[in-house]
């Protein structure tokens, strides 16, 4: 299992969104992008669905740049993954089967897949770990 590099870039370039608001400056994309070493492009792509989502807001101009939308403490990283990863599952319960379920019943898949039980528990430790956590603990990202 692994968490996409949009959703860790994401999370990264929210980290330092929020300090920039917190400060009552605007983060610039390429500030970001030399901090965080995460090409501008890429940044482009994973900012434009954050404010897409409402959770920062974009100024254009030679004074422009990002903030954060949302208090650090509503937002989950949860969200932010449903936000940034194509997939719907943490965990794919069976990545050699086309519909990625263990069987063809999913609620059976639910209650007796390993992969299901670990999709459940990362799915848990997501909904429960805000951006503020993460602000206070930036070693952890």
């Amino acid at each position: 299992m692994k968490i996409s590099t949009k959703v860790r870039y994401g999370v990264k370039a929210l980290v330092y969104i929020a300090e920039a608001t917190k400060k009552g400056n605007l983060a610039r994309i390429k500030q970001i992008s030399e901090s965080e070493a995460i090409s501008v492009q890429y940044l482009e792509q994973i900012l434009f669905k954050l404010k897409n989502e409402n959770i920062i807001q974009g100024k254009r101009g030679p004074n422009g740049g990002y903030k954060l939308s949302i208090n650090p403490e509503e937002i989950t990283l949860h969200e932010l993954y449903k936000i940034l990863d194509e997939e719907v599952r943490v965990i794919d319960c069976n990545e050699n089967n086309k519909s990625k379920n263990c069987s063809s019943k999913v609620d059976e898949c639910s209650t007796t897949c390993i992969w299901s039980k670990l999709d459940i528990a990362m799915t848990k430790i997501l909904e429960d770990t805000t951006l503020a956590e993460l602000i206070k603990n930036k070693d952890m990202i």
